[in-house]
């Protein structure tokens, strides 16, 4: 993976005799990955240059741009970019989906005819707009995870892996605790730990430090690190490169050079073996990194298509403390969007009445747990609880993701927290919500169910003829192209047999499986792409492209549900009720194999889990 730097300077371009060698053009980084991916990290006036590039190497240059956040000084660059303006050339334009006006109409809005002589339309390239929220999606064979970051506009953070090395672009991000701003690391906010863990083993972090830690105290709320910051995080995260990025307009070469000095000898009292520089225009770096990747291919995709408005939506507040309450306030009408608090024991009538969006729960009230209590929500007759985010309010050591995931806790908002982090992840919650993707719930008895799945002695074993001819039938007789005998584990769906599907496991979480095993009834999916549970699910977007599915559970002759026996077609179809009943006959004859003693000569085998588009 290669990278350049194009413009490496913050808020406002300043060419000049005093910025020479590190740059005078605002934020704009390439990227290209060794099967010829080109990606644009954001297109300040830096992008005009490289666009003059691109158009003399090719005649026909087609790309991808990832807008962090729609500031001037990361766009201002987009109508001055050669490639789009050429036809025959594609590109794709990703950035954050705002509360309000889509990404596209905001890019239009620094062209309109008051600012600019040539409108967006004026594009001969295909030009294709991708709005992101939190989460991941792939660009060939790069993948690329996003994250918010604490700023005044809505800003992400793209964490970038390719040809195993991992590059983390994070500009105009303030720390959560602006003690930390001011190079103190004695107290770490819920946010600010976020953060570490998103640029955790980089090969490379481009990283916004505009600010010193004795500028910043003038500098709060502004949007931007200290280099002490910078240094600080990328420590705590085990990176091996850290690059200063948005460089102030008013420090010089001069001034930057010092700025290393000091970040270089404060990584050395610190013990860490870091490397530090500093952006300078036309530099280029060589990644070749020998790192796992570190994010799921199958996380919620970032890319989304809403259909409603935020700024319309509810926000429910209840049994939270007046403090934290006042913090989670401030931070919806920051952004405008209205929120109620209301007592526990109003809540289901609030729900009721009220079609909330997003629903915070505390634990104020010594007599109610949290966690019960969203559970019950979700169990109310209706649809209003059933997919709205919840998220409990606790302390860090409090947590227990499992029970959580029992109860349908959506997420955990730990203590302490700031306004700011309190409204980048209520963003992230809002607009996760409008994913068509469900992650299916834990049975009740998930702990005695895995006892079972284990007990069997099938996972992770060799492929058995009294299990394949079961699935050969269902794929012949039934016209599919995959049929698979699937048992759910802890964090995977593993495949006992897998006719027309080539690998042995996928994430537990994208598995059609993980919910027909809630069911007592055969789960049929007509069509996913038409199914809010399966529409963006990453089997049904990408790899195998899943439209229809037809489980059925497989259960112990206790009952417990262990897994399912089900066929896959790659497009919506239907089956008739003698198919259903055939399919349910053959789940049968599975489940007399289940129990079988299986075969001393049966081996263990490697794991193949399935691979992203």
């Amino acid at each position: 993976m290669k990278v350049r730097f194009w413009g490496t300077r913050g808020s406002i371009a300043t060419p000049g005799p005093s910025t020479v060698r590190y740059g005078g053009n605002t934020s704009c980084v390439e990227v290209r990955s060794n099967s010829g991916e080109v990606i644009l990290l954001d297109c300040g006036t830096g992008a005009h240059a490289l666009g003059q590039a691109l158009k003399e190497q090719a005649n026909a240059c087609s790309g991808h741009i990832l807008i962090s956040h729609t500031h001037w000084d990361h766009i201002q660059g987009l109508p001055f970019f050669a490639p789009l303006f050429a036809p025959g050339n594609e590109w794709h334009i990703y950035g954050p989906r705002g509360l309000g006006r889509s990404l596209q109409e905001v890019l239009a809005g620094q062209m309109e005819y008051a600012y600019f002589p040539v409108a967006l339309n004026a594009f001969a390239a295909t030009v294709h707009f991708h709005e992101v929220v939190e989460g991941g999606f792939a660009i060939g064979d790069v993948r690329i995870a996003t994250h918010y970051l604490n700023h005044p506009a809505l800003t992400v953070g793209y964490r970038i892996e390719a040809d195993g090395a991992t590059l983390v672009y994070a500009t105009d991000h303030e720390p959560h605790n602006p003690d930390a701003g001011c190079g103190h690391t004695s107290r770490q906010e819920t946010g600010d730990i976020a953060h570490v863990d998103f640029i955790r083993d980089a090969d490379l972090v481009i990283h916004d430090a505009q600010y010193t830690a004795d500028e910043y105290p003038a500098k709060v709320g502004w949007g931007h690190s200290t280099t002490e910051y910078a240094v600080d995080a990328a420590i705590a995260g085990n990176v091996k490169h850290i690059v200063f990025f948005h460089h102030d307009p008013a420090r010089d070469d001069s001034a930057i050079d010092q700025l290393i000095t000091n970040a270089r000898k404060r990584a050395e009292d610190a013990g860490a073996h870091l490397s530090i520089t500093a952006a300078a225009e036309g530099a280029m770096l060589d990644l070749h990194g020998r790192s796992e990747p570190k994010f799921s291919p199958f996380m919620p995709s970032s890319l989304v298509n809403p259909a409603n408005d935020l700024l319309k939506e509810l926000i429910l507040i209840a049994g939270v403390a007046d403090d934290e309450r006042a913090t989670i306030k401030e931070a919806a009408d920051a952004d405008s969007i209205p929120s109620v608090t209301v007592s526990v024991d109003k809540l289901e009538e609030a729900i009721a009445s009220g079609h909330p969006s997003l629903i915070f729960l505390g634990d104020a009230d010594s007599t109610v747990d949290p966690v019960l209590l969203c559970q019950r929500l979700r169990a109310l007759p209706g649809d209003n609880a059933r997919g709205v985010p919840i998220i409990v309010i606790t302390e860090q050591t409090n947590v227990s993701a499992e029970r959580g995931e029992v109860a349908g806790v959506t997420d955990w908002l730990t203590r302490p927290f700031s306004m700011q982090y309190a409204r980048s992840r209520m963003r992230a919650w809002l607009m996760r919500s409008m994913l068509r993707w469900r992650k299916a719930a834990l049975p009740t008895n998930e702990e005695a169910r895995l006892e079972a799945v284990h007990g069997l002695g099938l996972l992770d074993t060799e492929a058995e003829e009294r299990f394949d001819r079961h699935t050969r039938i269902a794929a012949a007789a039934l016209d599919a192209p995959i049929a698979l005998v699937t048992l759910v584990d802890r964090d995977r769906q593993w495949f006992k047999s897998h006719q027309g599907f080539d690998f042995s496991e996928t994430p537990r979480d994208i598995g059609f499986c993980s919910h027909a095993i809630l069911e007592n009834a055969p789960l049929v999916v007509n069509d996913a792409l038409n199914d809010d549970r399966f529409a963006e699910n990453p089997a049904v977007v990408g790899d195998p492209r899943v439209r229809f599915y037809a489980g059925i559970p497989l259960r112990t002759s206790d009952g417990i549900p262990v897994g399912a026996f089900c066929i896959v077609d790659h497009k919506p179809r239907s089956l008739s009720p003698t198919q259903l009943k055939m399919l349910q006959d053959i789940a049968k004859l599975v489940e007399e194999e289940l129990e079988h003693p299986p075969d001393a000569s049966v081996a263990h085998i490697e794991r193949v889990p399935m691979r992203s588009s």
